[in-house]
């Protein structure tokens, strides 16, 4: 299909790009003296980052119930025209405990929705939506989270932590449409029809992170979050973020920073009640942000 190549293409170059970022970053590290320090003379009571990503996404779902099964697998960007490229927010928090210990907080933000008239019938939960139907097609996420994280290697040039936290996940499909829809007996329904599907469950994650003083106002961050969940309020799959970026602190107390991310979600199967639902979702892109230390 359209979007799923293009979205391979682009997380090639991204994956590769990853690659020669951390390379890079390596060399830095291993050969330059070890003359910064982390923080240097910027402070590392409190830092903050507010930003986001030019980001690429694709998302599959399919929704049904647990009596009569799942429906076919739907992909929102390809049938229902949902912006595959989208601005995202994110705001990040980290609180230096002690010279070892953290607590880091975040929160992400995409929402998205697109319209199209069907050129196929969409089976949807108890509804099919028919071909010539107009539907629009909607799909939000939000991921706040905390975490405790733990220096065990901390030297004057480089940190590696390890994270152990809470995701809320919360996530939002749902289609609308007025006429050219029937129920699965072939029943044509009049009016407005709308089908909606929500996943809101905390769940936990584990992390690792890197930071590198490559001079007194220049670092690299590298982060890896992910966690396999197994039948945990009915969520059953994994959860995946994964960082790599550039710090420049121009002042004492601000700078900015930018990289490359990216969030994955791919629950093979949800249950809550008689609803069944499955979600693969990814977002990608290049991230910039506003940081400030405290």
């Amino acid at each position: 299909m359209r979007n799923r190549r293009g979205v391979a293409w682009r997380g090639d170059v991204t994956g590769v790009a990853g690659m020669l970022l951390l390379a890079a970053a390596l060399g830095v590290a291993g050969t330059a003296p070890a003359r910064a320090e982390l923080p240097g003379d910027v402070p590392d009571k409190v830092r903050i980052a507010i930003g986001g990503m030019a980001a690429d996404a694709y998302t599959d779902a399919a929704l049904g119930s647990t009596t009569s099964g799942l429906g076919a697998t739907v992909n929102f960007e390809d049938i229902f025209d949902l912006p595959e490229s989208k601005d995202t927010w994110r705001f990040e928090l980290n609180w230096r405990l002690n010279k070892r210990q953290f607590i880091d907080f975040g929160y992400l933000q995409l929402n998205r929705s697109g319209s199209r008239v069907l050129e196929q019938d969409v089976e949807w939960g108890d509804f099919i939506f028919q071909a010539n139907a107009k539907v629009t097609a909607g799909f939000d996420t939000d991921f706040p989270y905390v975490a405790w994280r733990y220096s065990f290697l901390d030297l004057p040039q480089i940190r590696v932590s390890g994270s152990a936290g809470i995701d809320y996940v919360t996530l939002s499909a749902s289609l609308q449409a007025t006429g050219n829809v029937t129920d699965k007996f072939g029943t044509l329904i009049t009016g407005d029809v709308e089908e909606k599907v929500s996943v809101g469950a905390p769940v936990p994650q584990i992390g690792l992170q890197i930071d590198w003083a490559l001079t007194k106002r220049l670092a690299m961050l590298l982060y890896v979050r992910q966690i396999y969940i197994n039948n945990i309020e009915g969520i059953d799959g994994g959860i995946g973020d994964v960082a790599a970026r550039l710090h420049w602190w121009y002042s004492k107390h601000a700078g900015i920073s930018g990289g490359l991310e990216k969030q994955s979600i791919d629950l093979k199967s949800y249950e809550s009640g008689d609803t069944r639902a499955r979600f693969r979702y990814e977002v990608r892109g290049l991230s910039f942000y506003l940081n400030f230390a405290f």
